[in-house]
């Protein structure tokens, strides 16, 4: 399995070793498997990317999973997969840490792609994004408007 895929222009595609989210918001699991699920995500993420990826001042980190069927999916039950690999990601030393100011991590993209040769299958989107998105200067904006504010 080769695990960068594409990479140009800045753009690292990890190629991550899950088919499905190994850590999800909707799994029941006792507290040490739970613990033991998201520990294999950060170590591994990070020992991946502590090849590939260059160290960032902001990445965006996109968490992509390519699917074979249509069964309706809940992209907020798969941000725990993308927490974890956001801190490994930062513990490989790509970011300084993961928050807003650090790292942007968009939600989720589930993509049904039947037929496609990678899928099912996970991913890691990351490129340096050192400026604040369009949508978070919106919301900036939104919250600091001071004509609305009166």
């Amino acid at each position: 399995m080769s695990h960068t895929y594409f990479a140009r222009s800045g753009v690292t595609v990890l190629e991550l070793p899950w088919a499905t989210p190994p850590v999800t918001a909707n799994q029941r699991l006792h507290f040490r498997a739970r613990a033991k699920a998201t520990a294999l995500v950060r170590g591994t993420v990070g020992r991946l990317a502590s090849d590939l990826v260059p160290p960032m001042r902001r990445p965006r980190v996109t968490l992509v999973w390519l699917v074979t069927t249509r069964h309706r999916r809940d992209a907020d039950n798969v941000v725990p997969t993308l927490k974890a690999a956001c801190d490994g990601l930062v513990d490989a030393g790509i970011a300084a840490d993961d928050t807003p100011e650090d790292m942007d991590k968009p939600m989720p993209i589930i993509h049904y792609a039947k037929g496609h040769p990678k899928a099912p299958g996970m991913f890691l989107v990351i490129w340096d994004s050192p400026e604040a998105t369009a949508e978070e200067e919106r919301a900036i904006d939104a919250l600091t408007d001071e004509e609305d504010c009166s």
